[in-house]
Protein backbone atom coordinates (compact mmCIF):
# COMPACT_ATOMS: atom_id res chain seq x y z
CA UNK A 1 0.00 0.00 0.00
CA UNK A 2 1.30 3.49 -0.82
CA UNK A 3 1.77 6.06 1.88
CA UNK A 4 0.40 8.74 -0.49
CA UNK A 5 -3.39 9.80 0.52
CA UNK A 6 -5.84 8.88 -1.23
CA UNK A 7 -8.13 11.27 -2.08
CA UNK A 8 -11.88 11.02 -2.32
CA UNK A 9 -11.32 12.10 -6.01
CA UNK A 10 -9.32 9.22 -6.58
CA UNK A 11 -11.76 7.01 -5.32
CA UNK A 12 -14.45 8.26 -7.43
CA UNK A 13 -11.84 7.81 -10.23
CA UNK A 14 -11.31 4.30 -9.42
CA UNK A 15 -14.88 3.70 -9.39
CA UNK A 16 -15.70 5.14 -12.79
CA UNK A 17 -13.12 3.03 -14.32
CA UNK A 18 -14.24 0.33 -12.67
CA UNK A 19 -17.88 0.11 -13.50
CA UNK A 20 -16.67 0.82 -17.46
CA UNK A 21 -14.29 -1.98 -17.32
CA UNK A 22 -15.82 -4.87 -14.90
CA UNK A 23 -19.83 -3.33 -14.72
CA UNK A 24 -21.68 -2.54 -11.92
CA UNK A 25 -20.80 -5.84 -10.16
CA UNK A 26 -17.38 -4.23 -9.38
CA UNK A 27 -18.38 -1.17 -7.06
CA UNK A 28 -18.04 -3.58 -4.09
CA UNK A 29 -16.39 -1.99 -1.08
CA UNK A 30 -14.25 -4.87 -0.88
CA UNK A 31 -13.40 -4.88 -4.93
CA UNK A 32 -12.81 -1.49 -4.79
CA UNK A 33 -10.74 -1.31 -1.46
CA UNK A 34 -8.58 -4.52 -3.34
CA UNK A 35 -8.15 -2.37 -6.46
CA UNK A 36 -7.31 0.69 -4.77
CA UNK A 37 -4.84 -0.99 -2.31
CA UNK A 38 -6.49 0.50 0.52
CA UNK A 39 -8.23 0.02 3.91
CA UNK A 40 -12.12 0.22 4.05
CA UNK A 41 -11.34 2.91 6.80
CA UNK A 42 -9.64 4.73 3.99
CA UNK A 43 -12.75 4.57 1.38
CA UNK A 44 -15.25 5.01 4.69
CA UNK A 45 -13.22 8.22 5.41
CA UNK A 46 -14.71 10.21 2.25
CA UNK A 47 -17.98 8.02 2.10
CA UNK A 48 -20.89 7.04 4.49
CA UNK A 49 -21.82 3.61 2.57
CA UNK A 50 -21.38 2.55 -1.00
CA UNK A 51 -24.87 4.50 -1.77
CA UNK A 52 -23.10 7.20 -0.89
CA UNK A 53 -20.30 6.78 -3.25
CA UNK A 54 -22.81 5.42 -6.37
CA UNK A 55 -24.39 9.02 -5.49
CA UNK A 56 -20.92 10.70 -5.82
CA UNK A 57 -20.16 8.73 -8.90
CA UNK A 58 -23.39 10.00 -10.50
CA UNK A 59 -23.41 13.50 -9.50
CA UNK A 60 -19.88 14.08 -10.74
CA UNK A 61 -20.80 12.36 -14.14
CA UNK A 62 -24.07 14.66 -14.25
CA UNK A 63 -22.14 17.68 -13.29
CA UNK A 64 -19.75 16.63 -16.26
CA UNK A 65 -22.21 15.92 -18.96
CA UNK A 66 -24.74 18.89 -18.39
CA UNK A 67 -22.93 21.45 -16.45
CA UNK A 68 -19.69 21.46 -18.06
CA UNK A 69 -20.98 20.82 -21.65
CA UNK A 70 -23.87 22.82 -21.07
CA UNK A 71 -21.44 25.70 -21.06
CA UNK A 72 -19.84 25.42 -23.81
CA UNK A 73 -23.02 26.23 -25.52
CA UNK A 74 -23.54 29.01 -24.03
CA UNK A 75 -20.28 29.94 -24.63
CA UNK A 76 -20.65 29.40 -28.19
CA UNK A 77 -20.56 32.81 -30.21
CA UNK A 78 -22.38 31.89 -33.28
CA UNK A 79 -25.16 29.23 -34.91
CA UNK A 80 -21.97 27.95 -36.57
CA UNK A 81 -20.07 26.94 -33.37
CA UNK A 82 -23.28 25.51 -31.78
CA UNK A 83 -23.40 23.38 -35.03
CA UNK A 84 -19.82 22.45 -34.74
CA UNK A 85 -20.30 21.37 -30.84
CA UNK A 86 -23.36 19.03 -31.26
CA UNK A 87 -21.89 17.23 -34.51
CA UNK A 88 -18.56 16.92 -32.23
CA UNK A 89 -19.57 16.77 -28.47
CA UNK A 90 -21.77 13.40 -28.19
CA UNK A 91 -18.44 11.62 -29.63
CA UNK A 92 -16.45 13.27 -26.61
CA UNK A 93 -18.86 11.14 -24.71
CA UNK A 94 -17.28 7.69 -22.99
CA UNK A 95 -19.31 5.16 -24.55
CA UNK A 96 -18.43 2.44 -22.01
CA UNK A 97 -19.28 4.28 -18.98
CA UNK A 98 -22.51 5.75 -20.66
CA UNK A 99 -23.51 1.99 -21.52
CA UNK A 100 -22.10 0.68 -18.07
CA UNK A 101 -24.47 3.73 -16.34
CA UNK A 102 -27.61 2.41 -18.08
CA UNK A 103 -27.06 -0.93 -17.08
CA UNK A 104 -26.61 -0.34 -13.59
CA UNK A 105 -29.97 1.70 -13.94
CA UNK A 106 -32.09 -1.41 -14.52
CA UNK A 107 -30.97 -2.56 -10.83
CA UNK A 108 -30.55 0.67 -8.92
CA UNK A 109 -32.68 3.20 -8.21
CA UNK A 110 -29.93 5.58 -7.36
CA UNK A 111 -28.12 5.69 -10.88
CA UNK A 112 -32.00 5.04 -12.38
CA UNK A 113 -32.34 8.43 -10.87
CA UNK A 114 -29.68 9.99 -11.81
CA UNK A 115 -30.15 8.81 -15.62
CA UNK A 116 -33.29 10.03 -15.80
CA UNK A 117 -32.09 13.61 -14.91
CA UNK A 118 -29.35 13.43 -17.47
CA UNK A 119 -31.53 11.65 -19.76
CA UNK A 120 -34.00 14.76 -19.07
CA UNK A 121 -31.82 17.88 -18.85
CA UNK A 122 -30.17 16.19 -22.09
CA UNK A 123 -33.11 16.17 -24.32
CA UNK A 124 -34.23 19.49 -22.50
CA UNK A 125 -31.44 20.95 -23.84
CA UNK A 126 -30.94 19.51 -26.85
CA UNK A 127 -34.44 20.95 -27.68
CA UNK A 128 -33.33 24.49 -26.46
CA UNK A 129 -30.50 24.33 -29.07
CA UNK A 130 -32.95 23.00 -32.12
CA UNK A 131 -35.57 26.00 -30.92
CA UNK A 132 -32.44 28.51 -31.75
CA UNK A 133 -31.06 27.22 -34.82
CA UNK A 134 -34.23 25.69 -36.58
CA UNK A 135 -37.50 27.93 -35.40
CA UNK A 136 -38.73 26.08 -38.24
CA UNK A 137 -38.96 23.29 -36.66
CA UNK A 138 -42.80 22.49 -35.59
CA UNK A 139 -42.08 20.09 -32.60
CA UNK A 140 -38.12 20.46 -31.05
CA UNK A 141 -39.20 18.66 -28.04
CA UNK A 142 -40.17 15.19 -29.99
CA UNK A 143 -37.35 16.00 -32.81
CA UNK A 144 -34.70 16.60 -30.12
CA UNK A 145 -35.84 12.99 -27.84
CA UNK A 146 -35.20 11.42 -31.65
CA UNK A 147 -32.11 13.06 -32.11
CA UNK A 148 -30.80 12.04 -29.01
CA UNK A 149 -32.12 7.98 -29.08
CA UNK A 150 -30.16 7.90 -32.25
CA UNK A 151 -27.38 9.06 -29.97
CA UNK A 152 -27.82 6.42 -27.23
CA UNK A 153 -28.46 3.72 -29.67
CA UNK A 154 -25.16 4.48 -31.53
CA UNK A 155 -23.23 4.37 -27.82
CA UNK A 156 -24.27 0.53 -27.95
CA UNK A 157 -24.17 -0.71 -31.69
CA UNK A 158 -20.56 1.77 -32.23
CA UNK A 159 -17.89 -0.77 -30.53
CA UNK A 160 -16.17 2.90 -29.42
CA UNK A 161 -14.67 5.84 -31.18
CA UNK A 162 -12.36 4.10 -33.32
CA UNK A 163 -15.79 2.03 -34.86
CA UNK A 164 -14.38 1.79 -38.63
CA UNK A 165 -18.45 2.75 -39.07
CA UNK A 166 -18.31 5.91 -37.21
CA UNK A 167 -17.59 8.07 -40.06
CA UNK A 168 -20.47 7.32 -42.14
CA UNK A 169 -22.60 7.39 -39.00
CA UNK A 170 -21.43 10.70 -38.03
CA UNK A 171 -22.02 11.88 -41.54
CA UNK A 172 -25.12 10.63 -41.94
CA UNK A 173 -26.15 12.03 -38.19
CA UNK A 174 -25.27 15.64 -39.64
CA UNK A 175 -27.17 15.19 -42.74
CA UNK A 176 -30.50 13.66 -40.99
CA UNK A 177 -30.34 16.05 -38.05
CA UNK A 178 -29.30 19.23 -40.56
CA UNK A 179 -26.04 19.64 -37.91
CA UNK A 180 -24.02 21.30 -40.36
CA UNK A 181 -25.04 24.54 -43.39
CA UNK A 182 -22.81 25.42 -46.26
CA UNK A 183 -19.57 27.94 -44.61
CA UNK A 184 -19.70 26.09 -41.22
CA UNK A 185 -15.81 24.24 -40.30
Amino acid sequence: MSSSRYKKEDWLDLGARLLSEEGPQALTIERLTAAAKRTKGSFYHHFADRDAFVRAIMERWRETVVVVMGKRYEEAKSPAEIRKLMREQPFELDYRFERAVRRFAASEPIVRDALDEVDRKRVEGLACLIRYLRPDEPDPQSAALVQYAALVGAQWLLEGHDDPRLPAVREAGERIFRLAEPGDE
